[in-house]
């Protein structure tokens, strides 16, 4: 988004509040200033000059989800969650709250394998008793090295002799570093289907955490070398797990650089297109599904995760109440406004504890970090699933 671009945005708000309907951050604080409107209000008015850049202002601006759930509900079809971005860009330098963050995110934008190193280890002394204080919140334990430590492909050897279609991974920093089982899950699963996969080393992060924290030209330089490696595979498909790096790379990448991944695509949409979940069967589950926002609002898929869940034998899918409404998780955001993050999980949690459900399901890495620390600060019984470790399970109990 250019800056005329990004007065003309600013021009169409006519008021309505519309876009406060499902603003997670209006609903927790009540507060017009944490809503859509609000900020869209604040930066038009920064932009003429009649608020001035401040720490205050840029607090209202970066605490935002960026959970898109606003996006399709403006009647003059302003793009918040890219004026939001644009505004953060102005911002940057005024948010404090943020600059630890801000300045780690840059630093490791080359060399994430040893940044993560290091957290391991400062995991392992420091973080049980933060933990245990209140004073840090739960965070999975880093794995020792990283799922795409080197490129590999890895395919069936027991269907040695048949052509195999072949599928790439975007694999994502969460599954990379934290959630490798989830990885080892969906290989297994493409395996057994027959297919060759494919793990590129060369892969770097998505940009997502750095278009949050206002540094444009770090997820354009990230966009172009994912975007110049994964265009070169000759494969069926890119799948990834993670609905903010499909929604950044599908509806952001064209954005920043115009050009994408052209073959990426939601784990959940490739399974039903794929007639995966035909014939298979589980121990009985009770299971309530979450929506990530990114998923839901970001790629406006809703009802791909639940068809895979209603056609596994065994499995009762419950639908909680609320189940479209945010986790409070929002990548960095869970750090930088703690008491935000956590009044809105709170609901979520309620939620998932009022369906009786015995197992709620989602599609997110960072959603189910976020519902682990919540079952954990509310005791809340509950176990945590992310939809490709549910169909792993039932190909392969």
């Amino acid at each position: 988004m250019n800056e005329l671009q990004y007065y003309q945005e600013l021009l169409k708000c006519v008021r309505c509040g519309a876009c406060k309907a499902l603003c997670p951050t209006y609903s927790s604080a009540l507060d017009e200033t944490m809503g859509a409107r609000g900020r869209i209000a604040m930066l038009g008015a920064l932009r003429e000059k009649t608020l001035a850049p401040t720490k205050r202002l840029s607090d209202k601006i970066f605490s935002c989800i960026l959970c898109e759930a606003c996006k399709d509900l403006c009647p003059t079809g302003i793009n918040i969650p890219e004026t939001i971005y644009h505004g953060r860009i102005k911002l940057k330098e005024f948010y404090r709250r943020g600059h630890l963050l801000r300045t780690g995110v840059k630093f490791s934008l080359s060399r994430m394998d040893t940044v993560f190193s290091v957290l391991r280890v400062l995991r392992k002394f420091f973080y049980p008793p933060l933990y245990k204080t209140g004073r840090l919140r739960y965070i999975p334990e880093i794995a020792p090295s990283s799922f795409r430590e080197s490129a590999q492909v890895y395919k069936n050897t027991e269907l040695r002799n048949k052509k195999n279609a072949r599928i790439a991974l975007f694999v994502g920093c969460s599954v990379n570093y934290l959630y490798q089982h989830l990885g080892d899950a969906l290989l297994r699963i493409l395996l057994t289907k027959g297919y060759e996969v494919v793990v590129l080393k060369g892969e770097v992060c998505c940009g997502a955490p750095m278009r949050a924290h206002g540094l444009e030209k770090e997820a354009i330089r990230l966009a172009k070398k994912n975007i110049g490696l994964f265009n070169k595979m000759r494969v069926e498909a890119i799948l990834c797990m993670c609905p903010t790096c499909t929604m950044t790379i599908k509806k952001q990448y064209p954005l920043l650089v115009k050009d994408s991944i052209e073959k990426i695509m939601d784990i959940n949409e490739f399974f039903i297109k794929n007639n995966f979940i035909s014939g298979l069967e589980t121990t009985r589950k009770v299971i309530t599904y979450h929506d990530p926002c990114h998923l839901r609002y970001g790629l406006g898929i809703k009802n791909e995760p639940r068809e895979v869940l209603k056609n596994i034998q065994g499995i009762e899918l419950i639908e909680m109440q609320d189940a479209e409404e945010c986790c409070g998780f929002g990548g960095l955001f869970c750090l930088n406004f703690k008491k935000l993050s956590k009044d809105i999980g709170e609901k979520k949690i309620n939620s998932i504890h009022n369906s009786w459900a015995d197992t709620v399901v989602t599609s997110c890495p960072g959603c189910i970090m976020q519902l682990e620390d919540l079952k954990r600060t509310t005791n809340t019984k509950i176990n945590i699933m992310h939809v490709v470790e549910v169909v792993d399970e039932a190909m392969h109990s």
